[in-house]
């Protein structure tokens, strides 16, 4: 994943990308879609992780900008 224009280390949870309504986690993403409903906050933190990697294999091949 690379850095973030202006940073120099890599951040790969940020606190407002969590939120919890009804109950149930979610995630907001840079493509701006909401993620979820997750049973707990470390359900939906591994789901961030595999959104990630499953993006970074889509542009490995070409298939995303």
């Amino acid at each position: 994943m690379s850095n973030r224009q202006g940073e120099t280390t890599k951040t790969y949870f940020r606190s407002d990308r969590f939120f919890v309504e009804g109950g149930k986690w979610y995630f907001t993403t840079r493509e701006n879609t909401i993620e979820g409903p997750f049973d707990s906050k470390a359900d939906a933190e591994q789901e961030l992780m595999l959104y990630i990697r499953r993006l970074e294999e889509r542009q490995k091949f070409g298939l995303d900008p």
